[in-house]
């Protein structure tokens, strides 16, 4: 039996995955919070008023770039004068920072946001960074209400779909969760973003609380899927070691997430929880042999 925070470990490990091309909001501004970044804010969660989730970071030549990263909504790890160091899923030390200006506190979002749309009821950028905010404070259904009306709004975008598949996954309607990441795949122009849907929709066939909704053997075709599409995410492999453990293929799970764990490029903030699911694994195992 796989215990729940493996479970937990299982269910949210592709959220620190996709790496949707630049976006710039429909504002184009920039907007400062009322309460200015202090060493009050340090812990505390921030959103992003313009984009889809960019920072600033150093390469390896020490050279200012842009990264994407999964969330506009992050933990703040530092302030250094007006970079706002964040946390994205996976990491243990902040990879990149935002500007001051282009950030509130989470606390803030929803009021704000409200505010925006109050005064326009067709601002679809408003209406996604609200849903943002709720699905962070798990206000699953508001996010979701608020994420359909960003798509009526502003069709075809394969984020805003991807955004509100995670609200449907969070709350484990693995039906409609699976429809809208096939939609990200149908929209999407890049390999990196259909891989990450494909992953998903593998994680939802491989391990759905409602069983007839599982397929392993279909969960195994669309991790291999995205591993085939996209081989820089050692994360898809413990998405495949999970199917092929839910398919009753115990040795190849192993064999698949040994191989992940093997990979420099493992994220450091799931290795505990990734080096538990190998040890689950081969006690399961053990108990299959006796």
């Amino acid at each position: 039996m796989i215990n729940k925070n493996i479970k937990i470990f299982l269910a949210n490990l592709a959220v620190g995955i996709v790496l949707f091309s630049l976006h710039v909001s429909a504002k184009g501004q920039s907007i400062h919070s009322q309460n200015q970044p202090d060493s009050m804010w340090i812990g505390k969660r921030i959103i992003m008023l313009q984009g889809f989730g960019e920072v600033n970071a150093f390469d390896t030549n020490g050279h200012i770039q842009i990264k994407g990263v999964p969330n506009i909504v992050a933990p703040v790890s530092r302030i250094e004068g007006n970079k706002i160091w964040t946390l994205s899923p996976g990491e243990i030390t902040p990879g990149g920072w935002v500007d001051k200006s282009n950030v509130i506190l989470l606390s803030e979002a929803i009021s704000y946001f409200t505010s925006l749309i109050d005064k326009n009821p067709k601002d679809w950028d408003a209406y996604f960074r609200r849903a943002d905010a709720e699905h962070a404070l798990n206000k699953r259904e508001e996010a979701i209400s608020d994420y359909t009306s960003a798509i009526q709004l502003h069709p075809n975008d394969a984020y805003l779909y991807f955004r509100r598949a995670r609200s449907y996954h969070a709350r484990q309607i693995c039906d409609k969760a699976i429809e809208d990441y096939g939609e990200v795949i149908h929209l999407s122009r890049d390999s990196a973003t259909s891989a990450d849907a494909y992953s998903r929709q593998a994680g939802l066939y491989a391990n759905c609380p409602d069983s007839s909704m599982r397929d392993p053997k279909k969960a195994i075709i669309l991790a291999e899927r995205a591993i085939s599409l996209d081989r820089s995410h050692p994360t898809y492999l413990t998405l495949l070691a999970s199917a092929y453990a839910s398919d009753g293929q115990i040795e190849m799970a192993i064999i698949t997430q040994k191989k992940a764990l093997d990979s420099p490029e493992f994220p450091p903030g799931y290795r505990y929880e990734a080096v538990n699911y190998l040890k689950q694994l081969e006690q399961k195992l053990a108990v299959k042999k006796q």
